[in-house]
């Protein structure tokens, strides 16, 4: 019989715990008792700054996360009017969550059941994060949506799905605050540890009262790709479960929906440039769920004139005829390379292959793209100049994430593999 290590600590979630410990009670449910058997807090004592460094000191019988109570936290009913604050916000958000068979997704959050554990571990994120709620709200009900069009007649597992979008971004808890903060740059260690977050929230997760692995697994899965693509495992195909689908697709959409003037525009065209990183069913039912009020849903935005996206897509330009021009070399390092960096070099190859492939499909790679760009701007097309900028921007992010993927991979190896894809990046980039 397998049994999990004592817990530790987590010394950054503790640190969040006594944080809030000052804007509201938090007390343990139970006797806080280490793995030896020593009572390190009596049940109705309070967690503050007081016993800190006594619950550091020591492994524990049960997760902390599951003996504590916090007082007047994180309640269901708060998420009704979260989500109709979103829906006021953001009328793409409503649209795709309209459905005629099941009742408004803010009602259907506000009826959740929380239990003890997972209502604090929510309070805590609340109070670290801010508004991050309502980026956890709106997740969760694009999640119940999807997965009422995709998985119709199993409304408990649609709120299953619900609740791993609550919970889906629990794991930044548990990292070093100062790597979470928007703007801080990472480098490949610093990101590492960002992106263990769904690994943390899974082990997290999986016993938790309330919870469990149906949750967990979700969770872990919810940067993941179709095509492979994603973050922390790079899972694709078959071993990436519906689940996680629903949940990584709900993830993307609503980052769209925060910070994109034209959303469904941003969502069309990622998915075009780049298909395979969502199943044709996830896509098509976000297609259909916001088709009906699109138009009206869709925000208003004034194009940002054409000729300002003449060197960007002169800088395209020139990254991809390195990647041509490094391409040989790229194919050399392949050939010799051990396993696990092949399957690095391998997995950059393909998704610069993609993006030169989904590149070309714009007619943007010109030989003289500033003459083509010119001349689009002078037909004066406002959908065109929305959509021309939407590409341009797409393609520059997807050059980034292929960045940032591959420092990531390359940070997870031997160091002597890491530097032939840190040398591959720096080529990219005219630095070698």
């Amino acid at each position: 019989m397998i049994t999990e290590p004592a817990p530790e600590v987590n010394r950054h979630f503790l640190d969040h715990v006594i944080q809030t410990a000052e804007a509201r009670p938090v007390e343990a449910i139970e006797d806080i008792v280490s793995q030896s058997g020593i009572k390190l807090l009596a049940k109705g004592s309070q967690v503050d700054e007081r016993v800190r460094e006594r619950l550091l000191m020591h492994k524990l019988q049960k997760p902390l996360e599951d003996c504590i109570r916090i007082t007047e936290g994180v309640m269901p009913g708060s998420f009704g009017p979260i989500g109709e604050a979103l829906f006021e916000q953001y009328p793409l958000l409503k649209a795709i969550c309209a459905h005629d068979l099941y009742p408004a997704a803010p009602t259907t959050l506000a009826t959740l059941k929380l239990s003890n554990p997972v209502q604090s571990l929510l309070t805590v994120y609340a109070e670290y994060q801010g508004d991050r709620l309502k980026h956890t709200v709106g997740v969760a009900m694009l999640t119940l949506a999807l997965s009422r069009r995709l998985l119709p007649g199993e409304p408990d597992r649609h709120r299953m799905l619900a609740l791993a979008g609550l919970l889906h971004d629990i794991g930044e808890l548990y990292i070093e605050p100062q790597y979470m903060r928007p703007g801080t740059p990472l480098g490949p260690q610093e990101w590492r540890h960002v992106a263990s977050h769904p690994v943390i929230g899974e082990r997290v997760l999986r016993n938790m009262p309330g919870a469990g692995r149906e949750v967990a697994s979700a969770v872990l899965h919810h940067h993941e790709r179709l095509d492979g693509f994603g973050y922390p495992r790079g899972v694709q195909g078959a071993d990436l479960p519906l689940n996680g689908q629903i949940l990584a697709a709900a993830e993307w959409l609503m980052a769209l929906i925060e910070n994109s003037g034209t959303p469904l525009t941003r969502a069309s065209v990622a998915t075009k440039l780049i298909p395979g990183e969502f199943s044709r069913e996830l896509t098509e039912a976000i297609t259909l769920a916001a088709q009906a009020d699109a138009p009206a849903a869709e925000a208003v935005v004034d194009p940002v004139p054409l000729e300002s996206a003449i060197p960007r897509v002169v800088a395209i330009v020139a990254t991809l005829e390195r990647f041509r021009e490094t391409r040989p070399w790229i194919d050399e390092r392949i050939a010799v390379a051990p396993p696990s960096q092949r399957a690095v070099l391998e997995a950059a190859l393909q998704r610069l292959q993609r993006i030169r492939t989904a590149f070309s499909s714009t007619g943007l790679d010109a030989h003289e793209p500033d003459a083509l760009v010119t001349a689009l701007a002078e037909q004066r097309d406002a959908d065109l100049q929305v959509e021309l900028m939407t590409v341009v921007g797409e393609l520059e992010w997807r050059l980034r994430e292929l960045e940032r993927e591959s420092l990531l991979r390359a940070g997870m190896l031997p160091d002597q593999d890491g530097a032939v894809m840190r040398e591959l990046l720096a080529r990219l980039k005219a630095e070698a």
